[in-house]
């Protein structure tokens, strides 16, 4: 029994080193670092922001979120942002249901889903 015992402990050591000393990918070396993205906004109000990204690591890895910077006819400036979406999806926000409001400028944010 001493024996099957000492085996077994050598075989579970044994097993912990292979899977310890075993690398982990990097995202770089996945190629997350690679993404084709694009954004852009509606013509007519309520205006829309849209973001889009390809290329990215599979979901649940990697999403990406529209960022609007909003703007009123006083010159008040704000942020919103979208819902995060994965790769090859498209994420939309909106500034506000008056037709007065605008968008100043439409960025994304990449992120972890």
């Amino acid at each position: 029994m001493k024996k099957v015992s000492s085996l077994a402990a050598g075989l579970l050591i044994t097993a912990g080193s292979i899977i310890v000393s075993a690398p982990a990918a990097t995202a770089a070396e996945l190629g997350a670092a690679v993404a084709d993205c694009e954004t852009w906004k509606s013509n007519t109000a309520p205006y829309k922001g849209y973001a889009k990204c390809t290329g990215m690591l599979a979901y649940p890895l990697e999403g990406v979120q529209v960022r609007l910077t909003c703007i009123d006819p006083r010159g008040s400036q704000w942020h919103v942002n979208g819902n995060r979406v994965g790769n090859g999806k498209t994420s939309s926000a909106k500034c506000s249901d008056n037709s007065s409001v605008g968008i100043y400028k439409v960025g994304l944010t990449r992120t972890r889903l």
